[in-house]
């Protein structure tokens, strides 16, 4: 195992959580929140420290980074940044134990949502803040290690690598340098643009930072107790919905919009997502909740797919079954959202169809192309969907 290259590795994302503790800190220095101004300027000094020491240590290993240092890599992540990201909590003047503290940040970095701070409106804005930062810090990771390694042709376990996007090479090192800068242009000027567009339609600006992160990482955290205390109108709740379809398409989708790089046959994935946001809004709308408003309606569906799971209202059970059903199918298999993932359900569906065809026409040519685009779906890539699937039910 190359412990120099994880270091390495480990040591860039460790130098992202220093950038919002630096966030933090001008926050709080600007707004007189003085009282948990040290836990982040001790995070800072950290974060900062320990991330220039870890990516000098790895600095010349970083080329040999295999299977098993990625792995390796995730895990050791998945344990270590949530504790960096956790010093804000323990040391505020909450009296939060260290084990809530934990909870709390590792609940921000896998963008689940759970949180234990039971009273929303006593927290400090800055702490708000580094609580819906650590969702998007979390969402960027997942990002990097969808594409770089469990969204591989190695290991296939979310095969990204059929979809316009994905990784296709075997060298993680190549697939990082290819897509590092990428990746954070893309995720930041997103951020930049949702911010923006609340921030239009009249949310406040600290709500609108708050809510973007949030959103840009498919996560369930929101600045107050009640999400009706700030999306309080209808055009709000439209345009968190069309905001929610970012973290349900390909992450790559903007980007080839703009580049001018945009092919249909690319991003059929993306249409099929679309279409299923507005089939299922139409359909709960028409016999399911047909007294709601259709916008509130799209907001369910799309903060469902998105798995974001974020609401203005506290739904009876029989309508938030359906919701929770839309949240199982989730979003793009390049995007923050999590769930199954609509390919794998499309991956089962269309090969099972063609077996059952294959019985009465054995003769027949069966077409195995994935949204009738060049990419073709072999065996494995049904077995391990559908292995994912069973795994799911059990």
């Amino acid at each position: 195992m190359n412990r120099k290259s994880i270091f390495f590795y480990i040591g860039l994302f460790t130098l992202l959580i220093s950038i919002f503790s630096i966030l933090n800190i001008l926050y709080s220095i600007y707004f007189d929140f003085f009282l948990g101004l040290n836990s982040y300027i001790i995070t800072l000094i950290l974060s900062l420290s320990i991330g220039t020491l870890f990516c000098y240590i790895g600095r010349n290993d970083r080329k040999n980074f295999d299977l098993v240092n990625q792995i390796t890599f995730i895990i050791l992540s998945f344990l270590f940044l949530p504790l960096l990201i956790s010093i804000p909590y323990f040391l505020s003047i909450y009296n939060i134990s260290f084990l809530n503290a934990y909870f709390e940040s590792i609940s921000g970095f896998t963008t689940t949502g759970f949180s234990i701070l039971s009273n929303i409106e006593m927290i400090d804005e800055p702490l708000l803040l580094w609580r819906s930062s650590s969702q998007w810090i979390g969402g960027l990771f997942f990002l990097f290690i969808t594409i770089g390694t469990i969204g591989s042709r190695q290991i296939k376990i979310k095969p990204a690598y059929l979809i316009s996007g994905g990784a296709s090479g075997r060298n993680f090192y190549n697939n990082f340098n290819q897509n590092f800068i990428k990746i954070i242009s893309i995720y930041f000027f997103t951020t930049l643009l949702v911010i923006f567009l609340y921030t239009l339609f009249n949310i406040r600006l600290l709500d609108s930072f708050n809510l973007a992160f949030t959103t840009i990482s498919s996560g369930g955290f929101i600045p107050t107790a009640e999400l009706s205390d700030i999306i309080n109108s209808r055009n709000k709740i439209f345009i968190l919905s069309i905001t929610l379809l970012i973290p349900i398409l390909n992450f790559f989708l903007f980007f080839d919009i703009i580049t001018k790089k945009f092919s249909f046959k690319d991003h059929q994935e993306d249409f099929h997502l679309i279409l299923l946001v507005f089939v299922f809004t139409a359909i709960i709308y028409l016999f399911i909740k047909p007294n709601e408003n259709v916008i509130n309606l799209l907001f369910y569906v799309t903060s469902s797919i998105s798995t974001s799971g974020i609401s203005t209202y506290s739904s009876s059970y029989d309508s938030s079954l359906y919701f929770i059903a839309l949240a199982i199918v989730g979003g793009s298999l390049i995007s923050t959202s999590s769930g199954l993932k609509y390919t794998r359900f499309y991956i089962l569906l269309k090969t099972s169809y063609q077996e059952i065809y294959r019985l009465f026409k054995p003769l027949n040519i069966i077409d195995k192309n994935l949204y009738n685009s060049e990419t073709k779906i072999n065996d494995q890539d049904f077995k391990i969907a559908f292995l994912v699937f069973i795994f799911f039910i059990f």
